[in-house]
């Protein structure tokens, strides 16, 4: 829209198959960058797992088995989320037997609501080794499967 035939005529380009092949390439280039910006990520964050250091080296047997967290992505249109499932025995994830991964991408237009959760650490992590909280994000869609998604991210940033 900002150049027009007037225009290319007197930067030199006479004929009219080059001015409109000249406009085709100007607007597939724009087309181009608004979709680099619409997928650019806004925000990124993993997963957090553990309160402090002590309860990671606890729960992964000092580094012999890590932990694989789920991670997030915020676009300007969509929330991708990687969901990580240990494999468990009762309550306790069992990081040296694998994990099952499952993806999902949550379109923001059709999101409802959107609430956070402060879970604080508990006393002896708080006392003993500093830690800080996590945030829980609830995501609430009714075109989502289970109509919810938990997002756990570091204290501040949910």
């Amino acid at each position: 829209p900002l150049l027009h035939d007037d225009d290319l005529k007197e930067m030199g380009v006479h004929i009219v198959g080059d001015r409109l092949m000249f406009k085709r390439y100007i607007r597939d280039l724009s087309k181009r960058e608004r979709f680099q910006r619409r997928n650019e990520p806004l925000w990124e964050g993993q997963e957090r797992l553990f309160f402090s250091e002590c309860d990671k080296s606890c729960m992964t047997c000092f580094g012999f088995f890590p932990a694989d967290p789920s991670t997030y992505k915020l676009t300007t249109n969509h929330l991708k989320v990687k969901r990580v499932n240990p494999v468990r025995c009762g309550p306790i994830p069992l990081c040296c037997f694998g994990a099952s991964y499952v993806s999902n991408n949550i379109d923001l237009s059709k999101v409802d609501d959107v609430d956070v959760f402060h879970t604080p650490a508990p006393c002896c992590h708080r006392t003993c080794c500093c830690s800080s909280g996590k945030d829980l994000v609830e995501v609430e869609s009714r075109f989502e499967k289970g109509g919810k998604i938990f997002l756990t991210v570091k204290e501040g940033q949910g």
